[in-house]
């Protein structure tokens, strides 16, 4: 009745995050194992060549997957020990974007919070553009210049390295960083690639989205200030794609990875958010073992 847990943290975060930590407190305390995949390059872990981060990237939460998947099987080859993936912000929007893109995923079940299915659409997501994110880009500039300067300036001219000093928004900075640094074609290209729904179609194709072959819940608060409710376009329909693997979850409050609970939050911390994914993952747990 033990599970492994691979958690994915949000942008410009690392293991210290408040909700990882609470999770995995919650988790370890009941007898679980959690492992926190820190986005290279973020925590103070090391990049010695070129290839800095960037979020369409979703090899690295592959081989994170694999690596404990074949642990799993080396250490408790009988057991059927279920892994699952559990990513906030961004790095649900990298977990969902993996489960879609890899039809055979070393997971067995993904919870992903607060994370745009559709990236493409925060670029038409004005409430965030200007009250949000200015915050969060500063904050990833200043990350990025303090410890891979060098690469910048070897891969961005000084036109390029202008509009990433002014980028006010998310979206500015992508358009101005990754876009010329990994050399994607534009910011389409670039959030294309992203997001597990930006290849979807309102017209009938439904894109990668209808690849997800495991269970994949994705909760989101309506009144969520940074992703756009719009990252969802047909619920209903989704949630129909593929082979219906795909659950939403939305809730009228709950702000960005927040949902407090009673008139104190922090004496409850994450709690809600913890549980949900536990207990989510092990009802999947329930159902996947009668079958094994």
């Amino acid at each position: 009745d033990k599970r492994v847990y691979l958690v994915l943290h949000g942008i410009n975060g690392d293991s210290n995050e408040g909700y990882v930590v609470d999770f995995v407190h919650r988790q370890v305390s009941q007898g679980n194992v959690v492992a926190v995949m820190v986005t290279r390059g973020l925590g103070d872990s090391p990049i010695l060549g070129d290839n800095i981060l960037h979020f369409a990237r979703i090899s690295d939460v592959s081989a994170a997957a694999r690596a404990l998947k074949n642990a799993i099987n080396q250490v408790s080859p009988n057991e059927g020990l279920l892994l699952a993936g559990v990513g906030y912000s961004m790095g649900a929007i990298t977990l969902a974007n993996y489960v879609a893109s890899d039809s055979k995923c070393d997971l067995d079940v993904a919870i992903a919070f607060s994370g745009s299915l559709d990236t493409k659409q925060q670029r038409y997501f004005h409430r965030s553009a200007s009250l949000w994110q200015p915050f969060i880009a500063k904050a990833m500039r200043d990350t990025l210049l303090s410890r891979y300067s060098r690469q910048i300036l070897r891969k961005l001219d000084q036109e390029q390295l202008k509009e990433l000093m002014k980028a006010k928004s998310l979206v500015d900075f992508d358009r101005a960083l990754f876009v010329p640094y990994f050399g994607f074609e534009g910011l389409d290209d670039y959030y294309s690639r992203m997001g597990a729904m930006a290849d979807f179609d309102l017209n009938g194709y439904e894109g990668r989205i209808s690849n997800v072959s495991i269970p994949l819940l994705c909760i989101q608060a309506l009144d969520d200030p940074i992703a756009s409710m719009a990252a969802f376009h047909d619920p209903t329909r989704v949630s129909k794609s593929g082979n219906g693997n795909t659950v939403l979850l939305f809730t009228q409050t709950g702000g960005h990875v927040g949902w407090p609970l009673g008139w104190n939050p922090s004496l409850n911390g994450w709690r809600w958010v913890s549980d949900v994914a536990s207990s989510f993952a092990e009802s999947v747990d329930q159902v996947r073992r009668v079958h094994i």
